[in-house]
């Protein structure tokens, strides 16, 4: 995993059994102010982050789909924190669907190392 920030965005890169895949976070505006928005190609995922037990937690509260909103019923269950422990950036996500199962579940850290972000993930 690693990203890039330009301009107050985030692309986060990802790769899994050699196949990668890019999301693009950003400062929700309009309908999504003060959360945080995560797109997947066509598909925008509107979280807040909840501070709870020294992590953060991020709760989906709206989702497009082509620019169109979409009952949260449909969408996607996810369970994903972050923390900080021992001056590394830790990450917990899990992310299902009731009609498919289980989508994609991966964690582990970034390290800071010059200026740049390296990971490790389990």
């Amino acid at each position: 995993m690693n990203f890039d920030v330009r301009d107050g965005v985030e692309t986060w890169t990802r790769t899994f059994s050699g196949k990668s895949f890019s999301s693009v976070q950003s400062e929700g505006r309009g309908a999504s102010e003060h959360l945080l928005c995560e797109r997947f190609g066509p598909l925008n995922f509107a979280m807040a982050l909840v501070y709870k037990e020294a992590q953060i937690h991020l709760v989906l509260r709206r989702w497009t789909a082509f620019g169109v909103p979409m009952p949260l019923w449909l969408g996607p269950q996810s369970t994903a924190h972050e923390s900080a422990i021992d001056e590394k950036f830790r990450f917990d996500v899990e992310i299902g669907h009731p009609m498919v199962g289980l989508i994609v579940r991966y964690r582990g850290w970034l390290d800071p190392v010059d200026q740049k972000s390296h990971t490790s993930t389990q």
